[in-house]
């Protein structure tokens, strides 16, 4: 059996993010959160000195605010 492969984000999904669409914006985010989750992974340090790797979240909320900052000034050309 096939692993199913997500879908891309399709072009009228991306056009209506760079334009500024809120909810547009957030399935985008929503879309890539697994990606820059494993992404923000980094060892973290309990009480006993034991390591265990979690989801840095501020790193991951830069991430996110660079990701919009990028939409919003992008540019979509269509011939």
């Amino acid at each position: 059996m096939m692993k199913q492969i997500d879908k891309c984000p399709s072009f009228e999904l991306i056009g209506k993010a760079v334009s500024g669409d809120k909810s547009a914006i957030m399935k985008l985010l929503k879309y890539y959160d697994a990606y820059i989750s494993k992404s923000c992974l980094r060892p973290m340090y309990g009480d006993t000195g034991s390591a265990h790797m979690a989801v840095d979240m501020e790193l991951k909320g830069r991430i996110q605010t660079r990701l919009i900052n990028a939409m919003l000034r992008f540019e979509l050309k269509v011939k």
